[in-house]
């Protein structure tokens, strides 16, 4: 067999890269994919023993539906890359356990007064608290942003780029051919597209001058639609400790060079907390988090929500402009189901934080993948699209191609032409973060070892878990982190053959990690959370928390009551 025989056959679709299923290799086996199910022979590289996952549960032992604690991020032992993958299921599943606080029973713990919901006006983020039986407030639109906080475009090859948009007044100066671009103080210069207004249309022009020539999309500002023709509604969460971290920054209380990962920082929360009055961190060894969730209405759900986790929640209501305008026209009240969740945190020598991501099983199909089973052959699972998926048509092609955009901005939605405002279909690119045929980190030698890590744990905590635990529906597709809490640089590991886990900076664990609800159309082999979630300069690397969480830096601390 020659060499070519064994590689990946690539499909360009819309400028992402689709994994298709032409492997062929002599110790691989082919399994064909399920629609709701992991492999059960992966190797047992990253589980978990029945005494650890016991101590998780408040009770001591497993129950269904058992109210968890969370992992304590100031005791995070960072040894290898499962201590990473055990922090985020048990995350998880605290965050989703029933809230007992106080001896009466509510809702999820991510609906109780530990987290505050994150609600956009304008361009001011404001905190908004948890009062039991109070539906949360959702938004049909997720707008992202490049680490110099600048919309986000797409080239044909994938490629991302923030775009500056100059004033209608400047128009751009050429000589020899190229325009004369200023410097600017922005991080990653070289992914800056300036943009200017001319008599001839919009022209764009990379940093050093030269014209862009290929097709730029917007690649921020997209709705999406599942199959059932609900609007995917998104709600961005912090805990208690980062809402009074933020305030304490704003009142000059301490100084915002990391995020708190030390006992000591911790402790200082907790008497800031006392100072102005507020309730005591529920959970203060949780640290700083943040949660990025993803919904449907549960209503549109064929068969019902039971297998999904639900709250109430107000969403925008719409007037309808045939199938191809939608206007905002108040707010209505609905129950939304959970499809995707982002638990970021941070922990003990981790001021980056740790970024991790679920999704329910029914969700999408994911691309050809490999694991390695546990007699250390690897396996391929083929890319399943003939089942019934939330997100992509039986059958259904071509995959991650946006229908929907708020071009308008104000969540009015518009069609991407030549679609109408319907439901397209998604693909999980890279279903467990490591791209096919690369090193994901150093510890891993190849990405079917670490799929089989996540597989793996995955499958040693939905076997503990007793019962119809709706828990048990929803898988971790990995985590992603730098090498000794190192400022991120945005660099996905395996794209230099120089990089290792030891290189500052590098995205490392399962280094391509993307959510199919948040980032249908970010996925591609150059991008990681810290593609975006980075700031830096000249080499020179920022640890900042505005330089690490986008919702920072325009967050309105919490309301200190005079003395």
């Amino acid at each position: 067999m020659n060499r070519l025989s064994t590689q990946l056959c690539v499909s360009i679709a819309a400028g992402i890269l689709l994994l298709a299923a032409c492997i062929n290799h002599p110790s691989t086996g082919t399994v064909a994919a399920t629609a709701s199910g992991l492999p059960q022979d992966a190797d047992s590289i990253c589980g978990i023993s029945s005494d650890s996952f016991n101590a998780w549960f408040r009770s001591g032992q497993p129950t269904e539906d058992g109210a968890v604690t969370p992992a304590n991020s100031v005791a995070f032992p960072h040894n290898d890359n499962c201590d990473f993958y055990q922090w985020a299921e048990r995350m998880f599943l605290w965050i989703t356990s029933p809230d007992t606080s106080g001896g009466k029973e509510r809702p999820r713990v991510l609906e109780s007064p530990i987290f505050y919901t994150v609600v956009p006006r304008g361009d001011t983020d404001y905190l908004q608290a948890h009062h039991p039986g109070e539906p949360l407030e959702a938004v049909s639109v997720l707008h992202k942003t490049g680490p110099n906080r600048l919309p986000v475009y797409t080239d044909h090859k994938g490629h991302l780029y923030e775009v500056l948009f100059h004033p209608p007044t400047e128009k751009p100066r050429i000589l020899n051919g190229k325009a004369i671009i200023k410097p600017t103080s922005f991080s990653h210069p070289e992914q800056i597209v300036h943009a200017f207004r001319t008599s001839a249309g919009m022209k764009f022009f990379f940093y050093d001058g030269s014209a862009v020539t290929s097709a730029l999309d917007q690649a921020t500002g997209d709705a999406l639609m599942a199959q059932t023709r609900s609007l995917v509604y998104y709600i961005t969460f912090v805990n208690d400790m980062y809402a009074y971290y933020r305030t304490m920054v704003s009142v000059d209380h301490i100084t915002n060079d990391t995020f708190p990962t030390t006992a000591k920082e911790r402790d200082e929360i907790v008497r800031f907390a006392a100072s102005i009055r507020y309730p005591a961190p529920v959970r203060p060894d949780a640290l700083t988090m943040e949660l990025k969730t993803s919904w449907v209405e549960a209503d549109s759900l064929p068969g019902g929500a039971d297998k999904y986790i639900t709250i109430k929640a107000w969403v925008t209501k719409y007037t309808f402009y045939g199938d191809t305008l939608r206007i905002p026209n108040g707010r209505r009240l609905t129950k939304l189901a959970l499809v995707g969740i982002h638990i970021v945190g941070s922990a003990a020598h981790h001021p980056e934080m740790i970024w991790a991501t679920f999704e329910h099983i029914h969700n999408t199909p994911d691309s050809t993948y490999r694991y390695e089973d546990s007699t250390k052959n690897s396996k391929t699972v083929i890319m399943n699209s003939s089942a019934d998926w939330l997100f992509s048509a039986r059958g259904g092609a071509p995959f991650n191609i946006s229908h929907i955009k708020d071009s308008l901005g104000y969540d009015t939605l518009q069609r991407v032409y030549p679609y109408t405002i319907s439901p397209s279909n998604t693909l999980r690119e890279f279903p467990f973060g490591a791209i096919y045929g690369q090193q994901p980190n150093a510890q891993d030698a190849t990405d079917a070892q670490s799929n089989a890590e996540i597989i793996y744990i995955n499958n040693s905590v939905i076997n503990k878990i007793p019962g119809n635990d709706v828990r048990k529906n929803y898988h971790l597709i990995g985590a992603t982190w730098t090498s000794g809490g190192a400022a991120p640089n945005g660099i996905v590991y395996h794209l230099d053959s120089t990089t290792s886990d030891t290189a500052a900076g590098v995205s490392i664990g399962t280094s391509a990690l993307a959510n199919s609800t948040m980032e249908t159309y970010f996925q591609a082999t150059t991008n990681s959370c810290f593609s975006c979630h980075s700031s830096c300069k000249d080499l020179q690397c920022q640890l900042a928390p505005e330089a690490i969480s986008h919702i920072f830096g325009n967050m309105r601390p919490l309301y200190i009551v005079p003395k």
